[in-house]
């Protein structure tokens, strides 16, 4: 009885150690919720019709929120509550992320629902955070920050090439770069062998045949992500975040 009414105790500690400090997730008003005071009106409804339109198109739901401070709570907790609690993404597809920014306390996180968690990866997210927000935010431009910020999550997301950064794409560290390098290297040394072996038999009365390569050129199409135009709802069907994304601070 004494280790039962003993857990019973420390599970009541915790239940009110975690509502004494976790910060209550603000009411959904739509795709940007500037709590802190750090987006222009204009660039605020710029931004709503923006990531209005991409949902509208796309299907891909994206939103941002700044608060003032987090007033003591877990940035990751306060993260995934408000994304699950704001349902972004549609039912079935879960394809939401939020992009959390706490001023006061130089931190930001972006969550991504299980739907993108392919696609917006935890390393690429922590890319995003580190070679275009944190940069502006570190100057004190807030508003850029954020823009460019949502701007490369819709690209990542929507797999649009020509809306991300290629600052993003020329440091992304996922073993890619590893990959072409052990390739071209193969290929550089049959190359060079393959020249050396049709140089040792044209000394020999024969003939020097040189291999030659062929190119090829990536070309980039997108959608007029930026186009205007209405309807369709935004929160409300999706929901499910586990936790993928990352955090950061300046």
């Amino acid at each position: 009885m004494f280790v039962i009414k003993k857990s019973f105790m420390y599970l009541a500690v915790c239940f009110f150690s975690f509502s004494l400090f976790a910060l209550e997730v603000p009411q959904w008003i739509g795709p940007v919720r500037d709590d802190a005071g750090v987006i222009s009106a204009q660039a605020k409804k710029d931004l709503e019709t923006y990531l209005t339109n991409v949902n509208n198109q796309t299907g891909v739901q994206v939103a941002v929120l700044t608060i003032p401070s987090l007033d003591g709570d877990s940035l990751e907790d306060f993260s995934i509550r408000t994304a699950t609690e704001w349902k972004l993404g549609h039912a079935g597809k879960d394809n939401g992320a939020l992009l959390v920014v706490a001023v006061d306390d130089r931190a930001l996180r972006i969550e991504t629902g299980y739907g993108l968690e392919h696609l917006l990866t935890d390393a690429k997210c922590g890319l995003i955070i580190r070679n275009i927000i944190t940069p502006y935010f570190r100057d004190g431009d807030y508003e850029t920050g954020i823009v460019e910020g949502i701007t490369n999550m819709v690209g990542i997301a929507t797999e649009n090439a020509a809306l991300i950064s290629s600052d993003l794409e020329a440091s992304e560290d996922d073993g890619s770069g590893w990959v072409a390098l052990i390739i071209m290297s193969a290929f550089f040394v049959f190359y060079i062998s393959t020249i050396i072996f049709a140089v040792a038999r044209g000394r020999r009365g024969g003939y020097v045949h040189i291999p030659y390569g062929t190119g090829y050129s990536r070309s980039r199409s997108s959608y007029s992500g930026r186009s205007s135009f209405g309807g369709g709802g935004f929160s409300g069907g999706g929901g499910r975040f586990g936790g993928g994304g990352a955090s950061g601070s300046w």
